[in-house]
């Protein structure tokens, strides 16, 4: 079908006065949602999915099945859609749709969206294509798994693989229209705060109102949304124990709990290196923080609600069960999220949003604070890691031991009731263990952990495990380098698991990329670091940093080459990589969560500062797509720069980093 104009698709959408809807299948496997868990499975491929329609106006309308925030997954799978059409990309519509539109969908989690949900689509607009050209006049298509030709998945096209801006970039910039749930605003709206379980105002401001709420908290409501969070609270003093978070200490508790690979490793014969890495508490510091409005309906047994989540379907249905209705007498809005990185799993200002429209009659906006992201919210685990590792003569790997203990990630107390919590102490944590296997050939390899329980909150942060386990264990891949009197590019390369070969071409590419062997200036070193993402994405970063003479580190440059398979939208993807970039400078340099007597003691930017402008290197990105491959996550696989960072201040210095975030003293 040759490209169609708007006047074409106009003339064969005017033929339907209802438009088309067309079904698509999901990845297959069975939905089946735990109430007490975000949505981690796929509707069967017999669900019906209304994700694309032809409206009688000519504009094709796709229902977003991922929740937008930040990543550009909307702009992305827009083009595949022109692409598989042919169409002009400002034809087609992207909508984030509430919960009655779509089947439920798996959490926007992991880096996935472009990996699960890019043929689903593609397959989508291709019915429809084929559809219009047969001429035939059902007004319902549905996807069955028939033969059909994809175009957009061959990459270099019309759309596909072209730089296109964010979606409604203007819109975020000026906040011309609603956008993001704090943007709402409903006839009659209060604005509330529900208070902490024992805790009380020390007195209330003017207009203020304490109500009781049906979990038995209490929580304060206004006609205004500006005093709420100036209320002086009186919280609880009394410490809380924090376990220690300490490698050692968890082995000589007997053996860690989790094995993911458990080789006999011989303790009788000298270590050619043996170190303790240490990782702090870490925030996600969104640059949104998180809110909700509410509004009940037919005298409450009807319950809508608009928010900024990473998972609509596990906000119904949680207020479901909280208020004992069907899922379908719920109703959420997904709202565009200005920044999620895990924080946005769990149903927390939803469920109070609710409780107050219920207490109060009427609807009901919950805007957190800066202080309660910090102080309610939940945080990356701090994690302690031991490497034992032998080198024959060769330089070769021969025994790689990894043992480590972290809080909990994905079986978190953030989200999940006691009882639940007490019967996953016995699993392993699979967001703990992400990343811990290495990419290197080893004869012998145990890599084990222990998961602790902690008095603070924890959960997904950007790359759950990935991001410690990749600083350990690049760290000693590193010194391991140095040991056998190698270059450290070159050791990667001859210890790297055969079977790896798109993670040998990424250090290739950066090898090239930044000029590896040309010399840098004194008091200035190079370090690298590569890795896998969730088995699907491969990522080599080099960067260069600057130590001054008081040890004061500025990192200067940082090269990257990702391949995260077929490239829908170049300039989205880079901005994946560089957000991802200054994640790992700022866990390197600046972030770690004060925690004092078991509490959080951070409540704004100056208590937990985040990188900006005047910290922001040059960057240089290669995007690998090796032919064929389908699209992969992008945005976490880069988090290997944090070890090339550190890597790169050992080699200006002399001194191993070994605990996070770099100071002077830390290093050894």
């Amino acid at each position: 079908m040759s490209a169609m104009s708007r006047r074409t698709l106009f003339a064969h959408a005017a033929r339907f006065a209802a438009g088309i809807t067309v079904f698509a299948a999901a990845p297959a496997c069975a939905f089946n949602p735990l109430p007490a868990l975000p949505t981690r499975s796929m509707p069967s491929g017999e669900a019906r999915i209304a994700w694309l329609r032809l409206l009688p106006d000519g504009r094709v309308q796709l229902l977003l099945p991922r929740q937008e925030m930040g990543q550009g997954i909307s702009i992305a799978l827009r083009q595949i859609v022109a692409e598989e059409l042919d169409i002009e990309l400002d034809r087609v519509e992207a909508v984030l749709p509430d919960t009655a539109s779509i089947a439920p969908v798996k959490s926007t989690v992991g880096s996935d969206s472009m990996k699960d949900f890019t043929e689903p689509v593609a397959r989508a607009a291709a019915l429809l294509r084929e559809h219009l050209q047969s001429g035939s006049t059902a007004t319902e298509l549905h996807d069955k798994g028939q033969p059909v030709t994809l175009r957009s998945l061959r990459g270099g096209g019309r759309h596909v693989g072209q730089g296109h801006p964010t979606e409604r970039i203007a819109d975020i910039v000026t906040g011309a229209s609603t956008l993001y749930a704090g943007d709402v605003r409903l006839p009659g709206i209060l604005f509330g705060l529900v208070l902490p379980a024992g805790v009380e105002p020390r007195e209330l401001a003017a207009g203020l109102r304490l109500v009781d709420l049906a979990d038995g908290r209490r929580g304060l409501l206004s006609d205004h949304p500006g005093p709420l969070h100036a209320v002086t609270l009186d919280r609880p003093t009394a410490d809380r124990t924090m376990p220690e978070m300490n490698i050692d200490a968890a082995m000589a508790r007997g053996r860690l709990e989790h094995r993911l690979r458990n080789d006999t490793v011989s303790t009788d014969t000298a270590w050619t290196l043996d170190r303790r890495y240490a990782i702090p508490f870490a925030a996600h510091a969104a640059m949104e923080p998180r809110s909700a409005v509410a509004q009940w309906h037919d005298g409450g047994t009807r319950l809508e609600v608009w928010t900024g989540t990473q998972d609509a379907f596990f906000v119904r249905e949680t207020l479901a069960r909280q208020f004992g209705l069907s899922a379908e007498k719920v109703l959420v809005h997904s709202c565009r999220i200005g920044g999620g990185f895990g924080a946005r799993t769990i149903v927390r200002q939803e469920l109070e949003a609710a409780l107050l429209a219920q207490a109060a009659g009427r609807p009901v906006k919950v805007q957190w604070s800066r202080a309660a992201e910090f102080v309610d919210g939940f945080h990356r685990p701090p994690s302690s890691h031991r490497i034992r590792a032998r080198l024959d003569a060769q330089g070769r790997i021969t025994d790689w031991w990894h043992g480590f203990c972290s809080g909990h990630v994905i079986f978190t107390s953030a989200a999940m009731p006691r009882w639940m919590q007490a019967v996953t102490s016995f699993v392993k944590d699979p967001g703990v263990a992400r990343g811990a296997l290495p990419p290197y050939a080893a004869n012998r390899m145990r890599v084990e952990f222990s998961d602790l329980r902690l008095p603070v909150d924890t959960g997904p942060w950007r790359g759950l495990g990935a991001g410690p386990n990749g600083f350990a264990i690049e760290s000693a891949i590193d010194e391991l380098a140095q040991l056998a009197g190698r270059d450290p590019l070159q050791f990667r390369l001859a210890n790297l698991d055969p079977q790896h070969g798109r993670l040998r071409a990424c250090l290739e590419a950066v090898r090239d990329l930044s000029g590896w062997n040309t010399p840098v200036p004194a008091g200035t070193g190079r370090g690298i670091a590569c890795g896998i993402y969730k088995e699907s994405s491969y990522a080599a970063v080099v960067a260069e940093v600057r130590v001054a003479e008081d040890g004061n580190a500025k990192v200067t440059h940082l090269w990257c080459a990702q391949d995260s398979g077929l490239v829908v939208n170049p300039d989205q993807l880079r901005a994946q990589i560089e957000g991802n970039l200054l994640w790992g400078l700022g866990m390197v340099l600046i972030e770690k969560l004060p925690i004092e007597g078991g509490r959080v003691a951070a409540y704004t930017f100056a208590d937990y500062p985040i990188p900006t402008m005047d910290a922001m290197p040059a960057i240089d990105i290669a995007l690998i797509e090796p032919t064929g491959a389908a699209p992969s996550g992008a945005g976490e696989t880069a988090m290997v720069a944090v070890a090339a960072i550190t890597n790169a201040i050992a080699a200006a210095t002399g001194r191993r980093v070994l605990t996070l975030p770099y100071q002077a003293t830390s290093s050894a």
